[in-house]
C-alpha cells in the first residue's frame, strides 16, 4: 500500500426501513378505532353499575368514620406449616361509630391490645402472608375487639404489616 491510498472501515450496510407497507398503517388505526368504540360504547353502562353500592356494607365505607385509635405495632413470632419461627409487625388502627366518645376510648386501648395480641399470637404464618385471608383476618380480630369491650369498633385497617 501506498501512503496515498487510505484504508477506509468497512460501512456497515444501511438499517432497513420498515414500512409494513399498507397493512402495518392502516391495521393499527382500525385496532385503535375498534377500542376507542367499544370503550365509548360500555363504558356508560360499566360507570352506572359501579356508581350503586352493592350492600350495606359499601354504604358503611362510604360514612364518614368516627374517631379512630392508631395503636402501636406489634411484634409477634409466627410459625410456619415446619414450625419454622418468622417475625411478623403490624400496625392497627381502630374506627369507631360516630356516637363514640374519643374520651372513653384511652381506657378501651390495653383491652384492645390486649385482644389483638392475643389473636395474633395464634396466626400462622401462611394466613399471615395471604392476601386472600386478610378479610377474614380483619373480621375476626375486630369480633375480638367488641368482645374486649370495644361495642362501637365499626372497621379495622391494617396500616403496616411486614412478615419475614
Amino acid at each position: 500500500m501506498s501512503d496515498t491510498e487510505e484504508k477506509k472501515p468497512a460501512e456497515a450496510p444501511a438499517p432497513k426501513k420498515g414500512g409494513g407497507g399498507l397493512v402495518g398503517t392502516i391495521l393499527p388505526a382500525i385496532l385503535a378505532g375498534a377500542a376507542a368504540f367499544g370503550g365509548a360504547r360500555f363504558a356508560p353502562a360499566h360507570a352506572a353499575a359501579a356508581a350503586e353500592p352493592a350492600s350495606a356494607e359499601h354504604a358503611q365505607l362510604a360514612a364518614p368514620p368516627g374517631p379512630t385509635v392508631a395503636l402501636e405495632p406489634f411484634l409477634v413470632v409466627t410459625q410456619d406449616a415446619s414450625k419454622k419461627a418468622h417475625a411478623m409487625k403490624m400496625t392497627l388502627a381502630v374506627e369507631f361509630d360516630a356516637t363514640t366518645k374519643e374520651e372513653s376510648l384511652k381506657g378501651l386501648t390495653p383491652r384492645i391490645r390486649d385482644a389483638a395480641l392475643g389473636y395474633l399470637r395464634l396466626l400462622t404464618y401462611e394466613d399471615a402472608i395471604d392476601s386472600t385471608k386478610t378479610d377474614k383476618v380483619r373480621a375476626e380480630m375486630l369480633e375480638k375487639f367488641k368482645l374486649a369491650g370495644a361495642v362501637g369498633a365499626q372497621r379495622l385497617l391494617i396500616t403496616d404489616l411486614v412478615v419475614q
